[in-house]
């Protein structure tokens, strides 16, 4: 039931935190990228406590780099 999503550890940092991490921030990625700007994403990102795989605070550059880098698809 619903969308299947193949997720990577980003090749820029490689794999520093759990699956479920990746897990987590490619879902707000995704649920917010085709309504909100990069800039916005990150924003949020950062007020939920997320920080990028390698501990700094998000920036909308780290998202579009994260998105480049994690075979990031939109849908199956």
């Amino acid at each position: 039931m619903g969308i299947t999503f193949a997720l990577q550890a980003p090749v820029f940092g490689g794999k520093l935190r759990d699956s479920a991490y990746y897990a987590a921030v490619s879902n707000i990625i995704r649920i917010l990228r085709t309504q909100s700007s990069l800039r916005l994403i990150a924003s949020h990102l950062n007020t939920q406590g997320f920080t990028t795989p390698s501990s700094l605070p998000w920036t909308k550059g780290r998202v579009a780099e994260y998105i480049k880098s994690t075979a990031f698809t939109k849908g199956a």
